[in-house]
C-alpha cells in the first residue's frame, strides 16, 4: 500500500510540475525552469516498481495529470467537452500508460536477475546508468511523437511546448524537430535522478555507477553547448528577405458560438480593414493582402459568393473587397457533394470542409484551401459515414454532421513587392544584364509571393506543414479560432507550438486570430508584430519572405523519434535474449507455483513411504 501512495504522489506531483511549465493561466508564456525536475520522481519511482502493473498505473497517472490540467480549457468545448477534454485525456492516458510498461523494461530485468548471474556483462549494461538515462530519454521523446502523431495526435501537453522562454533551445527545432529539446531535458532529468540514488545509496559500492553518471553529465553539457551555439548563431543571424508582403491582420474578437454573429463579425472586421487601408493611403502605400480569421464566414460556399453580394445590407462583402482592392483571405466554409455506392444504390452525401477562402482585388472568389487535420472527438468523430452511428450521435449527442478533412495541399499566389536581395532565376536565351531588372520593373511585371494556408491544427502536424514548405511554400497564413475556451492559456499554448513551424523551416509564419495571438513570426521564432488577447484590433506590417532553403528537419523530417524506435527494438531483442539465455522464473506467481509443487511432492514421498 505504501508503494502504491509513493507511485501515486509520483506521478501526479510530476505532472503538475510539467504543467506548471506550459503556458498557463499563472505562467502565460509559460515557466521552463519546472522542466528540469518534473520527471525526477517519475524517474526515481521506477527503481522501487516491481511489476508492470505499478509501471502502468505510474505513467497513465502522470500523462493523465499532465493533460487534465495542462488542457483543462477543452472542458470548455460545450457539448463537445466529453470528448474534448474526456475522451482526449483518456486516451493521452491510455497512451502513457502503455510506454510506461516500456519504461519498466531495464528494472523489470534487474528485478528478476539470477543470483547467479548477478555478475554477468550483458546484465551489467542493462542495469548500467548510462543504459537507463539514454533509454528513459529515448523512450519519453517516443511517446511524444506517438502522441503528437496521427488521427488521434495531441500535439499539447510537450515538453518542447514549455520552452518559449528560452529561444536558443528552440533553434534546434531547425535540426530535430522539437523532439531533440524533448530529448535532452529528459536527459537532464535522468541523470539528476541517478546522481540522487547515489547521494542516498551506498556510494562506496556504487563507484562504477557514478563514474558512468558523470560520463553522462558530460555528453549532456557537450549536447547542451552544442546547442547553445547552434542557437546563439540561428537567432542572431542577420536574415535578409527578398520578398515583402504589406498584409493587414485583423482580430474581430467575436462570439464563436454565436451562429447568427456572421453580420456583426462581417462588419466588425470591414470596419477594422478600413483603418487600415486609410491609414497606408495617408502614407501613399497599398496593401498587397487581408487576412481575417478562421470561421468569421458562416455562408457555404461556392454558394456563398452570390449570397455575399448583398449580404450584410449595410456594406455587402463582395461589394467592399472590390472597394478596397486587395486581395482577401477569409475563414469560412466550402460544400461538396460526393456520390458512392451503398447497398448496391448510388448515394448522394454532402460534405462539409473547413476552409481558406481567397478572393481576389475584383471581389471574385479564386478558390479554397480545406482543412487537412481536423480536431478528433470535435470536428471530426469516427465512423459518422455509418447510418447507425450518425443517427446516434444526432438523437444522443445532438450531432448531426462533422467535418471533412481536406484531400489536398493547395497555394495561393499573391502579388507582392521584391527587395533589393531578390535574385532572378536563370532563364534560357534571355541576357540577363544589369538592366534587365530595371527594365522588369518598369513594365510593372507583378511578382508573386507563394504562400499555405494551415487552418487552426494543422499547423501543428509535420505531415501537414512539412509537404507544405517541400513543395514551395515561401510563407505560412495561418488562420485559426481559439476563442472559443476564453482562456489565455489556450491562445498561447497554441502560439508555441506553431511557432516551432517557423524555426524548423526558417520560413516567416503569419498567425491570424479570432481573439489572439494574431502575431508574425519571422524564421528565428522571434515575434515582430503582434496583437492583444481578446480585443478588436488590426495591424499592418510589411511581413519579410525570406529564400526558399531546405533544413535539415525539412530534408529528413522526424529521423530522432525513428532512431528512438530502432534504439527501442534493439532493447526489446537484447532483453529477451537475456531472458531466454538465462530461463528466468521472474513472476512471483511462479516461484509460488514451483513453492507449491514441491510441497506436494514431499507429501507424496510421505504417502509412498
Amino acid at each position: 500500500m505504501e508503494l502504491i501512495l509513493q507511485v501515486i504522489f509520483s506521478s501526479v506531483f510530476s505532472g503538475f510540475m510539467l504543467s506548471a511549465a506550459i503556458p498557463n493561466e499563472f505562467y502565460l508564456f509559460g515557466c521552463p525552469v519546472f522542466t528540469l525536475i518534473s520527471f525526477i520522481p517519475l524517474y526515481l519511482i521506477f527503481n522501487k516498481i516491481k511489476d508492470f502493473k505499478l509501471a502502468f498505473f505510474a505513467f497513465f497517472l502522470q500523462t493523465l495529470t499532465t493533460h487534465l490540467v495542462s488542457s483543462f480549457w477543452l472542458a470548455y468545448f460545450k457539448d463537445f467537452a466529453i470528448f474534448t477534454l474526456g475522451a482526449s485525456a483518456l486516451g493521452t492516458a491510455c497512451i502513457g500508460g502503455a510506454f510506461g510498461l516500456y519504461f519498466f523494461l531495464p528494472y523489470y530485468s534487474s528485478g528478476s536477475q539470477n543470483k547467479l548471474n548477478e555478475n554477468s556483462l550483458k546484465l551489467q549494461i542493462f542495469q548500467s546508468p548510462v543504459f537507463r538515462i539514454l533509454y528513459f530519454a529515448a523512450i519519453y521523446t517516443l511517446y511524444e511523437w506517438a502522441k503528437s502523431s496521427g488521427f488521434l495526435g495531441y500535439p499539447w501537453g510537450t515538453v518542447s511546448s514549455a520552452m518559449y522562454k528560452w529561444p536558443l533551445l528552440m533553434q534546434t527545432a531547425s535540426v530535430t524537430g522539437t523532439y531533440g529539446i524533448t530529448f535532452v531535458i529528459i536527459m537532464f532529468n535522468a541523470i539528476a535522478a541517478e546522481f540522487l540514488m547515489l547521494y542516498y545509496g551506498n556510494y562506496s559500492l556504487q563507484k562504477t555507477k557514478y563514474c558512468q553518471t558523470v560520463q553522462m553529465a558530460k555528453l549532456l553539457g557537450m549536447l547542451l553547448a552544442l546547442m547553445l551555439f547552434h542557437g546563439l548563431v540561428q537567432y542572431d543571424i542577420v536574415r535578409k528577405p527578398i520578398k515583402e508582403l504589406t498584409a493587414i491582420l485583423v482580430q474581430q474578437n467575436s462570439n464563436p458560438w454565436d451562429e447568427d454573429s456572421d453580420e456583426k463579425s462581417i462588419l466588425v472586421s470591414q470596419r477594422l480593414t478600413q483603418e487600415k487601408i486609410d491609414e497606408l493611403k495617408m502614407q501613399d502605400r497599398k496593401a498587397d493582402l487581408v487576412i481575417w480569421s478562421e470561421g468569421c464566414l458562416h455562408k457555404n460556399f461556392p454558394g456563398g459568393e452570390n449570397y455575399y453580394t448583398w449580404f450584410p445590407p449595410e456594406k455587402p462583402l463582395v461589394e467592399f473587397v472590390k472597394d478596397i482592392k486587395v486581395p482577401c483571405i477569409f475563414g469560412g466554409s466550402v460544400t461538396r457533394s460526393r456520390k458512392f455506392m451503398q447497398n448496391g444504390k448510388k448515394v448522394s452525401r454532402r460534405e462539409y470542409y473547413n476552409s481558406a477562402l481567397l478572393f481576389d482585388e475584383d471581389g471574385h472568389y479564386r478558390g479554397y484551401y480545406a482543412k487537412n487535420h481536423l480536431v478528433p472527438f470535435a470536428e471530426a468523430l469516427p465512423f459518422m459515414e455509418v447510418p447507425a452511428i450518425h443517427a446516434f450521435m444526432e438523437k444522443v449527442v445532438g450531432i448531426s454532421a462533422g467535418w471533412t478533412p481536406g484531400d489536398q495541399y493547395v497555394y495561393f499566389d499573391v502579388p507582392c513587392r521584391v527587395t533589393e536581395n531578390f535574385k532572378l532565376p536563370a532563364v534560357k536565351d534571355i541576357d540577363l544584364n544589369k538592366d534587365y531588372m530595371q527594365q522588369k520593373l518598369e513594365e510593372k511585371t507583378p511578382y508573386t509571393v507563394r504562400l499555405s494556408t494551415p487552418i487552426c491544427f494543422d499547423d501543428a502536424f509535420t505531415d501537414i506543414m512539412r509537404p507544405l514548405f517541400l513543395n514551395g511554400c515561401e510563407l505560412f497564413v495561418n488562420i485559426t479560432d481559439d476563442s472559443w475556451s476564453l482562456k489565455r492559456s489556450s491562445e498561447i499554448q497554441h502560439f508555441v507550438i506553431a511557432s516551432y513551424r517557423a524555426i524548423e523551416y526558417r520560413t516567416t509564419l503569419i498567425r491570424s486570430a479570432n481573439a489572439g495571438y494574431s502575431v508574425v513570426v519571422d524564421p528565428a521564432g522571434k515575434v515582430i508584430a503582434d496583437q492583444p488577447l481578446f480585443e478588436e484590433s488590426s495591424i499592418v506590417y510589411d511581413v519579410p519572405v525570406y529564400e526558399h532553403k531546405m533544413t535539415t528537419y525539412a530534408r529528413f523530417g522526424n529521423w530522432l523519434p525513428y532512431l528512438c524506435i530502432v534504439i527501442f527494438v534493439l532493447c526489446c531483442v537484447y532483453a529477451w535474449f537475456i531472458f531466454e539465455e538465462w530461463d528466468y522464473i521472474p513472476s512471483e506467481r511462479k516461484i509460488k507455483k514451483s513453492k507449491k509443487s514441491d510441497k506436494k511432492k514431499k507429501k507424496n514421498s510421505k504417502n509412498k513411504k
